[in-house]
């Protein structure tokens, strides 16, 4: 049984007399299983300003924890949190939930003789732990390993003999394997004939043609063009049908508290009526994302992340232009496309020149560029893709006329309709 909230989250030093935390923002990179499913989230702080100090990342993970409800905060998907000390010198770290947390030591973190009573007071409360690879090898932090359940092997920073000989002994010890920013093909090989079974960071993948994509890969982009254009509701009726499976799919979607309809949807017919044109354009886009074949359980976080980029730059774009509905409509749409590039393993201006959109949408994917440009770099940068690099947050929001602080209840709010929405995918 999961722990409750149920003690005042103040650190024992007394929260009241530390200062207030920098503006920050929350990034979650997604964390995958062997199959390339969504298996968790490693959570990083971005300062929104140039602290004054040097902040700590912990604190403010907890901040927004307790703000927005930790059950919130993490949905059902486990997350890595850095194991600064004023996380876990407070006590509110023993009430996280201790299937969905894994602290991670951090390099910096310095190891002294309170800190291993305090570490085996989190572990007896079900708390999990990591560390990364090499640090796991320093003879001065033997006393940390005992309580790691992950450990993670970086290329960049253990060879490919330690990382041979280290996986073993942490393997043999029930410890489970995670691989970080795995810079080829055959280096993914490895890692996977190796046991490892987690995987941050970049994904490697070989990029074909458009003229190389499956049948339904091509009924997917062909529903795109259709839902984007004229395309009227039979024709896209029709194109749906090609595929039984596609239809379930969205029915099943459609059904999902997410969307809140009062009624349950049983045919096409009846969802195409009810939802309208409108609607009907977004759960197609979301439904490109669904992959046939997977094993159970099987989360999509391309689904996930594309979700999330859409109602993020949809919310960011009523709060900037509350008059301007078609703006918000097309923003939506270019989060929801902004990863079908990783989805088709392809160019994303190939695909573009298969699929019908507005200029705003069209710049934005293919160059970050016009008006839409600024608002899907900064959902990319809260919700990226295995691709996507970290960047300054500062000067998006100065150019966006946003602060973090407004930002914040936005982004929260895509994270938990995104898992909403995909409960139903396969």
């Amino acid at each position: 049984m999961e722990t409750t909230l149920t003690s005042d989250p103040r650190p024992e030093t007394g929260e009241d007399t530390q200062e207030p935390l920098p503006p920050y923002l929350i990034r979650r990179e997604p964390v995958l299983d062997q199959n390339r499913g969504l298996h968790g989230y490693r959570l990083k702080i971005l300062w929104a300003t140039e602290p004054p100090s040097n902040p700590d990342a912990g604190a403010a993970l907890i901040e927004s924890a307790r703000a927005h409800g930790v059950n919130n905060f993490l949905a059902y998907a486990p997350h890595w949190i850095d194991g600064t000390p004023a996380l876990l010198h407070n006590v509110f770290t023993a009430t996280l939930p201790r299937n969905r947390c894994y602290i991670e030591f951090p390099e910096s973190l310095e190891i002294t003789p309170e800190l291993i009573p305090s570490l085996q007071g989190l572990a007896h409360g079900g708390l999990k732990f990591s560390m990364r690879g090499d640090l796991a090898a320093q003879p001065e932090r033997s006393a940390l390993t005992p309580f790691c359940k992950v450990v993670c092997f970086d290329p960049g920073f253990s060879t490919k003999a330690d990382i041979f000989r280290q996986s073993f002994q942490h393997k043999q010890a029930g410890r489970l394997l995670m691989a970080a920013n795995v810079p080829d093909k055959a280096s993914l090989d490895n890692f996977l004939l190796l046991g490892f079974t987690l995987f941050q960071g970049r994904w490697p993948s070989d990029l074909v043609s458009a003229a190389s994509l499956t049948p339904r890969q091509k009924t997917l982009l062909r529903l795109i063009t259709l839902i984007m254009g004229e395309g009227e509701t039979p024709e896209i009726q029709a194109c749906l049908q090609q595929d039984a499976e596609l239809v379930k799919t969205l029915l099943d979607m459609v059904n999902t508290p997410a969307y809140g309809l009062s009624q349950e949807v049983e045919s096409l017919n009846q969802a195409i009526m009810l939802l309208g044109r409108r609607q009907l354009q977004r759960w197609i886009q979301a439904l490109m994302y669904t992959e046939s074949g997977r094993p159970a359980g099987y989360l999509s976080p391309t689904l996930i992340q594309a979700s999330a980029r859409a109602r993020l730059m949809e919310s960011l774009s009523v709060l900037r232009h509350p008059e301007q509905t078609v703006r918000a409509d097309a923003a939506f749409t270019t989060g929801m496309l902004s990863i079908m590039d990783q989805l088709f393993s392809s160019s994303m201006a190939d695909l573009m020149s298969q699929v019908s959109v507005d200029v705003p949408v069209r710049e934005a994917l293919l160059r970050r560029e016009g008006a839409l440009g600024p608002d899907l770099r900064l959902a990319t940068l809260i919700f990226p893709s295995d691709r996507d690099v970290e960047e300054n947050p500062a000067p998006l929001l100065q150019a966006l006329g946003v602060s973090a602080e407004q930002l914040d209840p936005l982004i929260q709010q895509a994270f938990t309709w995104a898992h909403g929405i995909t409960r139903a995918a396969p």
